[in-house]
């Protein structure tokens, strides 16, 4: 019987083993799903409203449709808005507009083992009117380093640069580094939590600003996905420029 306890302290720790493999391919896939970690590949399509909280009666709504296709380590975006506005005066009514195309080509191009790389550019074509869209062609291209502290948890870093190339000469020219960083936090019952502090660094201006955004999602089963975040403007150059953007929404994968 001296062998009896041996086997039953290895079996223990085999189950124990397994489900922890259960577990962190659980949390990957939820992670990839999620669609926070540019540096994870995933096909899904998606809708959002975002809400702008103008200071006094003005109202702003936008409807967001999204698509990405991954394909092996390469990922195609596109995304397009409708956009409904109101001053909010007596006597107005909504009014709505099609917004910007954008389109982004990414590739993770390195992944080995809890580090990942990504890089990628999107392009604003300006296909709202005045009111409705920024009337820049921009491009923004970006670097993704993204690093798995644990299973639950990781921690990522995104610089972008986004510049116009064509504009009416009315308008100033676009030279804007913006510094997204991640902290996520993935659980087994599907909820994720991320915090992201971003810098706004505009050097035609000489300007910084400052900007957080909390995201908190679900992840339904069966590839869908709810979202939900806030934009929330902590420091800027010219008070009144920005205000705090509410996003909900969701996606499905595929």
């Amino acid at each position: 019987m001296r062998w009896l306890l041996p086997c039953l302290l290895l079996a223990f720790c085999s189950a124990i083993q397994a489900q922890q493999e259960v577990d962190s391919l659980q949390l990957e896939q939820i992670r990839r799903e999620s669609g926070i970690d540019p540096t994870r590949i995933q096909s899904r399509i998606g809708y959002s409203i975002l809400v702008r909280d103008f200071k006094g009666p003005a109202v702003q709504l936008t409807n967001r449709v999204g698509l990405n296709l991954g394909v092996n380590q390469w990922n195609f975006s596109l995304k397009y808005e409708v956009v409904t506005r109101s001053t909010g005066e007596p006597g107005s009514s909504f009014h709505s507009g099609f917004g910007d195309i954008k389109f982004s080509v990414l590739n993770a191009f390195w992944v080995k083992d809890a580090h990942a790389l990504a890089g990628a550019v999107e392009f604003s074509i300006p296909t709202g009117k005045v009111g409705y869209g920024s009337q820049y062609f921009t491009a923004t291209p970006s670097l993704t380093y993204s690093y798995t502290i644990n299973p639950s948890t990781f921690f990522a870093i995104q610089p972008q640069f986004t510049t116009s190339i064509l504009k009416n000469p009315d308008y100033p020219s676009l030279q804007i580094i913006t510094i997204r960083t991640f902290l996520a936090r993935f659980s087994k019952s599907g909820y994720f939590l991320v915090a992201e502090p971003r810098p706004v660094i505009d050097l035609k201006r000489g300007t910084v600003e400052f900007v957080f955004s909390p995201i908190l999602g679900k992840s339904l089963g069966g590839g869908f996905n709810l979202i939900g975040l806030a934009e929330i403007p902590l420091v800027l150059a010219d008070p009144g420029t920005r205000t705090i953007l509410y996003q909900i929404g969701f996606n499905k994968n595929f």
